[in-house]
């Protein structure tokens, strides 16, 4: 294995960033730029799935904390048509004490200058919750509770409603935040809600065939579906078994019509 000069910087293709060897654990993880690592976790966060969403937030957002140096990250997700916290899941250093996953639970309106901050990838900084504008006294008030000295927030929406934001956070006040993490934080906080929005889409296109399930089963009706452009027909096994047909009968796109009647 070879070693670069202290001063020069390794090359990665798409490829070695996309790999999933170099982000599982088993192999030794690169030492990657912002702008990698943030391109990495926003295609990362654009294919979540159901079945692996928090393993990909865990993953995302440790990666993020480091990449950023923060002292902690975190995603609040806001309850459809609620201003009520949902869930927040967190990355934290060793020694970080900040705690914003005691915001769960937690109504928006308890934050008068955050609600009005709501829209689509805007973003909001607190940089000392020890001495904030008068207009963010509620929100510097709690976070300084959760032993947080500093945050910058993005807000997101899902199909035009307010969805939750992602954070940065530090336990102590900071100066501004710096613009190269304003810009990352907006691009990862367009690619969270369209992931999110995917999974929103897949639990009600499974809650629908399931209630089309059960419906099936308690009207006893049978089911056929003649796909015109395929000319191919689907017989439900209710169908075929009213007729008197067996399940593994009439496959492929058999000729429905010399089943009617002269």
């Amino acid at each position: 294995m070879s070693h670069l000069p202290p001063d020069k910087t390794a090359e990665f293709t798409a490829s070695d960033i996309l790999s999933a060897d170099a982000w599982n654990g088993r192999t030794q993880r690169p030492v990657l730029g912002l702008d990698v690592a943030c391109t990495k976790i926003a295609v990362d966060f654009q294919n979540m799935r159901r079945q692996s969403l928090e393993e990909t937030l865990r993953r995302n957002l440790e990666l993020l904390r480091e990449a950023t140096s923060a002292d902690c990250v975190f995603v609040a997700v806001l309850r459809p048509d609620e201003l009520a916290i949902e869930d927040v899941q967190v990355a934290r250093s060793a020694f970080c004490q900040s705690r914003p996953e005691a915001l769960r639970g937690e109504s928006i309106e308890q934050f008068p200058w955050l609600k009005s901050r709501l829209d689509h990838l805007r973003l909001s900084e607190l940089r000392d919750t020890s001495a904030p504008r008068k207009e963010q006294l509620a929100e510097a008030r709690r976070f300084a509770e959760l032993q947080i000295g500093s945050t910058l927030l993005v807000a997101f929406r899902v199909q035009g409603k307010p969805a939750g934001f992602l954070g940065l956070a530090h336990g102590l006040p900071r100066g501004a935040w710096d613009v190269n993490l304003q810009l990352m934080l907006e691009l990862i906080g367009t690619s969270f809600p369209t992931g999110l929005e995917r999974i929103r889409i897949e639990t009600r296109l499974a809650k629908l065939e399931e209630r089309n399930a059960l419906s099936q089963a308690a009207a006893n009706d049978g089911l056929w579906d003649f796909d015109v452009e395929s000319n191919e027909v689907y017989f439900s096994p209710r169908w075929k078994a009213m007729l008197g047909y067996g399940d593994d009968d009439m496959r492929g796109s058999p000729d429905w019509r010399r089943l009617v009647h002269p």
